[in-house]
């Protein structure tokens, strides 16, 4: 992801911090995180409770299988103990997806610096854009090549958390 950066942003990072703009721009981002995550529960839920309807409905639809399902209560128990295996696991994504949008909102300023390369994966889901400054890779959705010319050297300043590495700015240098 690359943020539209200005002559201020690129001269604070130059200095080692980052501008207001780009702080907020974080924040909308670690927030955009959290919301999209936040969005999932009703999903899971709803599947969560149609399967398990589903499968009571099919066990309960007929006397023998009736029997069947009611003559082992591991079944029950096990159906009833999906219910918050599914919530703690949804919870414990929450509780990371909350800490990574922290650290995407407290930014740590760093810099790559280096020959740019440039290099593209092709999968069934599209296509991934790959920037190499020096050895920090960087992936993008679209060509980047139009900002970063392949075989110029380059210096760009940066933050980073698990899975996402953000381009706040940068300068060609050679």
């Amino acid at each position: 992801m690359l943020y539209e950066f200005t002559e201020d942003d690129l001269r604070s990072n130059q200095r080692g911090s980052v501008t207001p703009a780009q702080q907020a721009w974080l924040e909308s981002f670690a927030r955009g995180l959290v919301a999209s995550h936040r969005g999932g529960w009703p999903v899971i839920i709803f599947f969560l409770l149609l399967g398990a309807g589903l499968i009571l409905a099919m066990n309960l639809s007929n006397e023998s299988t009736r029997r069947a399902f009611l003559a082992d209560p591991t079944i029950a128990i096990v159906l009833c103990a999906t219910l918050p295996v599914v919530l703690g696991i949804y919870g414990l994504s929450a509780i990371f997806t909350r800490r990574r949008a922290v650290k995407i909102s407290n930014p740590v300023l760093k810099t790559a610096e280096g020959i740019i390369r440039l290099d593209e994966e092709h999968s069934r889901v599209g296509t991934t854009y790959y920037v190499f400054v020096g050895r920090t890779k960087f992936k993008f959705g679209v060509d980047m090549s139009h900002y970063f010319p392949d075989g110029r050297t380059c210096r760009v300043y940066f933050t980073e958390t698990t899975i996402v590495r953000a381009v706040l700015s940068y300068e060609l240098t050679g």
